[in-house]
């Protein structure tokens, strides 16, 4: 009897502890699931970045066992998730921010090659101009029976962010532009060639596209700027830049990104969490305009390289 009582009260005790009052012990909550994502300087900055998560657990055929999302009311009182599921071998995907700009095609699919993401408008033909900050985290776990086990979810960066500013009157300090109708000057941005898919694997695909994203006017001069995402990976050296006069429809610039990165080395196309700048100086005299200059901000121009100005 005394040895029977010594059998049972671990599990008694571990019954109190854990919330398990079943004979058996199958749907305890054994596992954890933390997340994480690094900055550049290493330092964990997923509450910064991340708002929400949607979870994918597939078996070892990548066949979907158990879909979960976590807002971000879950995520401020635990950064991770606790699972629900047998033991063994699993592919966990976890998809950070996907918001008002992402659609995920389907929630059940029964493979994980069925399943991938984009903008909700590229299958309907409507205007894309900004992807969301996607982050993306993947890794293959397995769980032990009947123990305690904790795995982390280290998220990455699935988007880029680019910023586009346009400076008016300003390509060459030294000379005083004549700008008369600055506050009607407006721009048009089409970003092309671009991989509007993803699948839960990270990689980008589909049929080329045209993102269209929005200005925001800052100042007097008619400056202007945006800042938008776009998916990662990308074919970078096939994107295009066209900026256009809204109110004539006149082409103003055609900028190849990779003959940009080509120009400005100390850009780093693979940063994870940095802004690609690009800025575009028009020189006009009177309503047209005479020069236009691609450079990058003045900071990093300075900071990194000082040798490299405009082209």
């Amino acid at each position: 009897m005394n040895r029977l009582l010594h059998l049972l009260a671990p599990l008694a005790l571990l019954s109190l502890l854990t919330g398990c009052i079943k004979e058996r012990y199958e749907d305890c909550e054994w596992y954890t699931l933390t997340f994480s994502y690094e900055g550049e300087d290493a330092t964990d900055i997923f509450a910064q970045r991340i708002s929400d998560v949607n979870l994918f657990i597939y078996d070892v055929n990548n066949r979907l066992v158990q879909t979960q999302h976590i807002d971000h009311e879950a995520l401020q009182a635990m950064q991770g998730t606790k699972l629900n599921v047998e033991h063994g071998t699993y592919r966990v995907v976890a998809i950070g921010n996907a918001l008002s700009h992402t659609q995920i095609n389907n929630y059940s699919a029964d493979d994980m090659s069925q399943n991938y993401l984009s903008h909700p408008n590229v299958e309907s033909g409507g205007t894309v101009e900004s992807n969301d900050a996607l982050y993306l985290g993947t890794k293959i776990i397995t769980l032990p029976e009947y123990q305690y086990a904790t795995e982390q979810i280290a998220f990455r960066s699935a988007h880029r962010k680019i910023s586009y500013k346009v400076i008016v009157g300003e390509a060459d300090p030294t000379k005083k532009s004549v700008v008369t109708r600055a506050d009607e000057r407006t721009f048009t941005l089409k970003v092309k060639n671009l991989l509007p898919l993803m699948d839960f694997s990270g990689a980008t695909f589909g049929d080329t596209m045209t993102y269209t994203p929005t200005f925001t006017p800052e100042g007097a001069l008619g400056n202007q700027t945006t800042l938008f995402n776009v998916l990662r990976p990308q074919k970078w050296d096939d994107i295009e830049f066209e900026l256009s006069d809204a109110a004539t429809g006149e082409i103003i610039n055609t900028l190849n990104l990779g003959d940009f990165l080509a120009q400005y080395p100390q850009v780093d196309i693979n940063a994870e969490d940095d802004v690609l700048p690009i800025e575009v100086h028009i020189e006009y005299k009177g309503d047209i305009f005479t020069n236009v200059t691609i450079t990058i901000p003045d900071w990093l121009i300075q900071d990194v390289t000082p040798e490299y100005g405009t082209n």
